[in-house]
Parts: structure tokens; sequence; C-alpha cells
């Protein structure tokens, strides 16, 4: 299927994984929306890329339909959502912040569903929807005991694409699930642990995948016949250790 023309949402569209895939996806003729609660940086990545800036915080339940139904607007339509915005912290449970634990299950999951929720009218008159959900190699596996809870949130995010898969196949639409390994993002920049940052920050930039790698895979996606249903994708950068 071609992407000339497909009306894409994508939250979390400001910076890493989202911006590199509004800029994939537009270079490619695509028509797209970006959401993200950061509307300075919002207005900057839609300007160099003729993307519509939808800003919204996804964390306000009230606030994600109507974010939803302005992109649509915008776009005359949608085609596809893809859910990007997250929130990554380190931290085991005994020394972890419960504001962290909640700002990543607030965007991670249920800013999720909400988006999802918002979108499935538009994607279902669409006659060809797709949901792409944006996990972690997290979501298959824990890799240790200061990940626990963001993997937690990243192993809900695939639960709860098998449901929508199934819940979405009379509506014709297709779930996908993307998990990369290492991004080089900026994700870590919260870290106050000066040591603890500056080795998330070296494992990042040693064996992360560029967001352009990521979004590439989003375009195969959006790309795939309409009789294809891509269920999963996972991939690390071949310098990160399996």
């Amino acid at each position: 299927m071609a992407l000339s023309a497909r009306k894409v949402l994508i939250t979390g569209g400001s910076a890493g994984i989202g911006e590199a895939t509004a800029r994939a996806l537009t270079d490619r003729g695509a028509h797209v929306a970006v959401l993200a609660r950061d509307s300075e940086r919002l207005r900057a990545v839609a300007r160099e890329t003729g993307a519509r800036p939808v800003p919204a915080d996804l964390r306000d339940p009230d606030a994600v339909p109507r974010a939803v139904e302005a992109a649509a607007d915008a776009l005359g339509g949608l085609d596809a959502l893809v859910n990007n915005a997250g929130s990554f912290r380190l931290g085991t449970v005994h020394d972890g912040r419960p504001a962290d634990w909640r700002e990543m299950v607030e965007l991670n999951v249920l800013g999720l569903l909400a988006a999802s929720q918002a979108a499935i009218p538009f994607l279902t008159r669409s006659g060809s929807g797709q949901l792409i959900n944006i996990s972690s190699m997290s979501g298959r596996r824990t890799p240790g005991a200061v990940t626990g809870v963001y993997a937690g949130t990243k192993h809900a995010v695939h639960a709860i694409s098998d449901g929508l898969r199934d819940e979405l196949h009379d509506r014709g639409i297709r779930v996908t699930v993307l998990s990369p390994g290492m991004v080089l993002t900026n994700r870590g920049a919260y870290i106050t642990d000066p040591q603890v940052r500056e080795t998330t920050a070296r494992w990042h930039q040693e064996q992360g995948l560029d967001p352009a790698d990521v979004a590439a895979q989003v375009c195969h996606v959006l790309a795939a016949p309409p009789d294809v249903h891509l269920v999963e994708i996972a991939l690390i950068s071949a310098r990160q250790a399996p």
C-alpha cells in the first residue's frame, strides 16, 4: 500500500522516534498530524515537516478525544494512529518514586488506551485502518531490576495490543506492536544521579538504534498490503548485546 496521501496521527511527535516518523512519513507523501505536550517543540517539528501540530497532554483524559478529533479534522480523516508517546523512568520498587510510576502508567498505558479509543471510529471509517503501538524490547523481557516498572507498562502494551487485535479485526483495523531495543534519544536526561545518567547515555550512544531506523519500520508497516497483518516487529541495533 502506498504511503502517499495516508492520514496518520503520531503521539509523542515532538522528539525522538515520533519526530523521526513524522519526517519519514511526510517525505513519502503521507499527511501527518503530530501530538505532544511540548507545544513549542511540536510547532517546530510541524514547520520543518509540514505536519499538523496538535498540542495535548495524553495524561488529561478529557483532552485526548478533542485532540484526536482535531487531528482527524485537520487531515480529513485518519487512516492510522501511531501510539508513540511514553515515559521512561529507572528505579527499583524499593527505592522508586511513586510519581515516576504514575507518569509511566499514565502515558505508557492510559494515554495509549485513550488515544486508541478516540481514534477507533475514524480508523473504522477509513476502511483500511492501522494502529501501531510503539512498545519496547522491555515489553518482551525485563532487562533488570531498575527497569521493572517501566517493563511492566510495556508488557501491558503487548497485552492490550493482543486484545485490540481481536477486538478490531471485524472493523478491518490491523494492530501492530513495534518493539525497539535501545534508541538514541534523550529520555535519560531526567536522571538525577550523574553516574547513572552518564552510564545510561553511554549505553544508548554505543548500542542504540537511530530513531530513523525505527521510523523506517513504521513506514514498512503502513506500506504493507491490505491483506497482510504484521503482528509485531522487534528490532535492536547490531551493536546491542542480544
